[in-house]
């Protein structure tokens, strides 16, 4: 018995206490540590990013000191781009004039037609009424430019087959009718003839310039154009064309501002008005 109790077993146990106190030790240590190491790494992480704002920020913060002493940065002004509808309303203090016109037509043209075609585009100051400075209504400004109209009325009685005496050209058919309104005082006892598509069919207008022609016509480009190339209007017998130039719409747009219009009106002028105008010492071009 007291051989058996005498084996090793103090020695084992001791080692087996030691290393569970260990293993406890141990344990205790990574389960106390891991959180702090954890968050440890998360700050070590964080750290660096959050300086480098800071460094960052301080360093704008010292350089707007140092470019300004007073602590008072100026800031930088930003301009402001024009609106279009801005543009036109500028342009809108500004009456067209003869200038404008041809400028318009070489700017449109250069490139797309030869030297001696754009040679042929330009016109003398003689070809041109005076433009409408002053913005004054129609009848007013065609009676300062032509006032001998009524005996020119009166001479061309009755009116030579598809013939017109003042042709006025505009952008749109409302327009036309509103000029043709405003014209009466001007117009007096005289035939007048509305050239545009709006419930008027071209065939119709041409039976009526046939029969009588007009010494008043109102109308847009494009059918202007139309009516010339099927010789139902004649421009070698007109002595006047009106370019309803500075009216605007709601949108602030003239006529030359509107794309589709402003082709149309300068294939008209290029095609048909200039080259009359050229050969002929009466026709006159007036900027309304």
């Amino acid at each position: 018995m007291a051989d058996d109790l005498g084996d090793d077993w103090w020695s084992e146990e001791p080692a087996g206490e030691e290393k569970a106190e260990a293993q406890v030790e141990s344990l205790t240590e990574n389960e106390v540590h891991s959180p702090l190491k954890a968050q440890g790494r998360r700050d070590r992480k964080k750290r660096p990013h959050q300086e480098t704002k800071k460094q960052i920020s301080q360093a704008k913060k010292d350089e707007s000191h140092n470019a300004h002493p007073d602590g008072e940065p100026k800031k930088k002004k930003r301009r402001k781009k024009k609106k279009m509808s801005e543009h036109l309303a500028d342009a809108a203090q500004k009456p067209g004039t003869s200038e404008d016109l041809m400028t318009l037509l070489h700017k449109h043209y250069q490139g797309k037609l030869s030297a001696i075609e754009m040679q042929e585009l330009q016109l003398s100051d003689k070809s041109f009424l005076p433009s409408n400075s002053t913005s004054a209504p129609l009848s007013s400004y065609l009676k300062s430019c032509i006032p001998k109209w009524n005996n020119l009325v009166k001479k061309t009685k009755p009116v030579k087959p598809n013939a017109c005496l003042l042709l006025l050209v505009t952008a749109s058919a409302k327009r036309a009718v509103d000029l043709n309104r405003q014209g009466s005082e001007f117009k007096g006892q005289c035939v007048s003839a509305k050239l545009f598509a709006k419930h008027l069919k071209i065939q119709e207008q041409i039976k009526l310039l046939n029969k009588n022609g007009a010494h008043f016509a109102v109308g847009t480009p494009n059918r202007i154009s139309a009516l010339i190339q099927t010789d139902g209007l004649k421009v070698e017998e007109t002595f006047y064309v009106i370019l309803d130039w500075n009216w605007r719409d709601v949108k602030l747009r003239r006529m030359v501002d509107m794309p589709e219009v402003r082709q149309d009106l300068l294939e008209l002028l290029r095609k048909h008005i200039i080259p009359a105008t050229r050969n002929s010492e009466k026709l006159r071009i007036g900027l309304f």
